[in-house]
Order: C-alpha cells, then sequence, then structure tokens
C-alpha cells in the first residue's frame, strides 16, 4: 500500500518526506491552500473552510459541517484509513493551538491503535506514536528526542543507540524520565513491549 500524505492549515518549511507518484494526497481545509503553495496537488479536500473562507473549485471535495466531532485532519486520516492506508506523513499539524496538537496527537495514537503509524511533522519537532512495536531512526549526529508513555505504564521500554539507554524497562506516564535523550551518530532504536509511546523529536 501507498503511503498517504495529509496537509493541514499551517505553513510548511521543511519537508523530510515528500509525495512520491502512488500516494495518496489529503488537504484538510487550508491545508489546500499549503500544499498547492507547495506545488502538490491533493486528490481529496477535506473540510468545513471555516478557516479557508470557501471550498475550492473543481476538487475532489469531502465537504464537512462545522459542527462535528472530529478535526478536519483526523477526518483526513479517516478517509485514509478508510481506504486502506497505515502510513502517513502529516504537515501542517504541529504548533499553533496547542489544543489542536495535543488532538494530533490522539490521532497519531489512533493510527498506533489501527496497526499503522502516522508520523506528524513541524519545522521545529516532529512526534508519532508507537504500539507495542518499535520504530528506528537513521544516523544523526545530534538533536533531542523524547519518549512518553501514553498510557497509566508502558512495560519493557527498551532505548538504543541514544546518549541514555535503557532496557525493557517500565515507563509510566507521570514522569518526565524519557525527556531531552540525545542523538550521538549511532543507528538509534525505541521499543515498547506491551504499550504506547509517544515520541518526539527535535525536526532538524
Amino acid at each position: 500500500m501507498s503511503r498517504c500524505f495529509i496537509f493541514g492549515a499551517l505553513k510548511v518549511g521543511i519537508m523530510p518526506e515528500k509525495p512520491k507518484p502512488g500516494d495518496l494526497v489529503i488537504a484538510a481545509d487550508k491545508g489546500y491552500d499549503i500544499a498547492v503553495g507547495l506545488g502538490i496537488k491533493p486528490d481529496i479536500v477535506v473540510g468545513d473552510f471555516d478557516s479557508r473562507g470557501s471550498a475550492p473549485e473543481n476538487e475532489n471535495i469531502v465537504l464537512l459541517n462545522v459542527r462535528k466531532n472530529d478535526t478536519d485532519v483526523e477526518h483526513a486520516v479517516s478517509v485514509a484509513l478508510e481506504k486502506g492506508y497505515r502510513e502517513f506523513f502529516v504537515y501542517g499539524a504541529v504548533g499553533g493551538r496547542l489544543d489542536h496538537t495535543l488532538g494530533n496527537i490522539a490521532v497519531a495514537e489512533r493510527v498506533a491503535n489501527d496497526g499503522g503509524r502516522a508520523v506528524f511533522f513541524g519545522d521545529e519537532s516532529s512526534f508519532t506514536v508507537i504500539r507495542d512495536s518499535s520504530i528506528k531512526s537513521a544516523v544523526r549526529d545530534r538533536g533531542e528526542v523524547s519518549v512518553f508513555s501514553l498510557g497509566e505504564v508502558s512495560r519493557g521500554v527498551t532505548v538504543r543507540g541514544l546518549s541514555y539507554e535503557v532496557k525493557d524497562i517500565d515507563l509510566p506516564r507521570a514522569t518526565t524520565l524519557g525527556v531531552s535523550n540525545e542523538f550521538i551518530g549511532k543507528p538509534a532504536e525505541i521499543s515498547v513491549g506491551d504499550g504506547t509511546l509517544l515520541i518526539v523529536w527535535k525536526t532538524v
């Protein structure tokens, strides 16, 4: 299955991953203008268009009611999940309003619960959520990475290839133990045997 790229309403300056032929591109509301400004043509446009003002013309539109139970970004994810996509790259949805960023962490957790992976890229910080699985990083000489448990306790947490390594520990939610680890020029891996982790890293 190809990948799904979703664009939110915030400006995008850095794109570590870019759509390739065959990938699905969805714009959420004003994310349409963000994507088009980057030279990327959305396949689907989703939203109530309260932030854009009006729906773009002659596009594949999923028009939502302003009074709804999900955000435009989450609805875009729902559309892609229904089409079978499980790998997501989301831009323009980190920063700005704190409540929306927290909501997008919940969206990333929803994708992880469904057996997928959603990476939300911001110009300064990016994040993803893993459940009962692992994630590997390419070699990076510097930069911070933090790990949080989204459940009461995440068990079997192992961190390799970072400045602070741990093996098979329990990581409670109410702790700052996983904050501000560092890349040290080695391949890094973070895994959890039983639980859900939020992983946040410096984008560049």
